[in-house]
């Protein structure tokens, strides 16, 4: 079985190189892959997706849940029954997207290629971005609008539109990040403010709904299915969405 090893790409990046076949002479690590990288589970979901995202911008919450149930990507799972991640687990979500998008490798081959870099049959060395579990989650107009990478004057006028909301006085909160990132994308193509407030009223009665859809599982306890129920009527919502504007479209 070919190793894989990582390279650096020409954005800096590391990327997946195979190259030939080695025979693994160290002993069997412990644990899953990689190894080297924390185990710890400190991750939300929101959280994988703010880092994942602008590399797989089709990673949906749908998607993680789809890996966890085939066993590629498995987070920890609290009392309650809520998905954490560590930064390992965000190596080897990277691993598994890259190979999908880069390599076209179907999932067999990709758990195949998995369990070898967990016993230690193939080496691929990784270099994780930092996570930092004491970052702010609210953010000061300045870096809220870097992070987004829009300019302050957007988010002035989101806010004053009653489109963005401050969550705590002067801060937003990050999980608005890809928002106002779309909302520039939306008027950069010929949308106005009014036509984004109905959108996003639209959106608005689609969470109340899904929250609502969750409510039974909620009320006898079952944290897990309620967050899975909520968020796959959430994410059946946006297919629905994105099927009505591009079928109008395609007429």
């Amino acid at each position: 079985m070919p190793e894989l090893r990582a390279v650096v790409g020409p954005e800096g990046e590391p990327s997946i190189d195979v190259v030939a076949p080695q025979l693994a002479t160290d002993s069997v690590p412990e644990g899953t892959w990689p190894h080297a990288v924390s185990h710890e589970p400190m991750l939300r979901v929101s959280d994988v997706l703010a880092q994942v995202q602008s590399e797989f911008p089709a990673l949906t919450t749908s998607k993680l849940r789809f890996l966890d149930n085939n066993g590629l990507v498995t987070p920890f799972r609290t009392a309650s029954g809520y998905r954490q991640y560590s930064p390992a687990d965000l190596e080897r979500l990277r691993f598994v997207l890259r190979q999908q998008r880069d390599q076209y490798q179907p999932l067999s081959v990709i758990a195949s290629h998995l369990e070898a870099l967990d016993s230690g049959r193939m080496h691929m060395a990784v270099a994780p971005r930092p996570v930092d579990d004491d970052a702010d989650q609210y953010l000061g107009l300045r870096d809220f609008a870097a992070g987004a990478s829009v300019a302050e004057s957007l988010i002035e006028q989101l806010d004053e539109a009653g489109l963005l909301s401050q969550s705590v006085p002067g801060r937003y909160d990050r999980v608005w990040l890809p928002l106002a990132t779309s909302a520039q994308a939306y008027l950069n193509g010929g949308g106005d403010l009014r036509t984004l407030k109905t959108l996003m009223a639209a959106a608005g009665r689609s969470a109340d709904l899904a929250e609502a859809v969750a409510q039974p599982d909620r009320m006898r306890g079952r944290a897990a299915e309620a967050e899975d129920a909520s968020r796959e009527f959430g994410e059946a919502a946006i297919a629905v969405f994105s099927a009505s504007v591009r079928g109008s479209l395609s007429r």
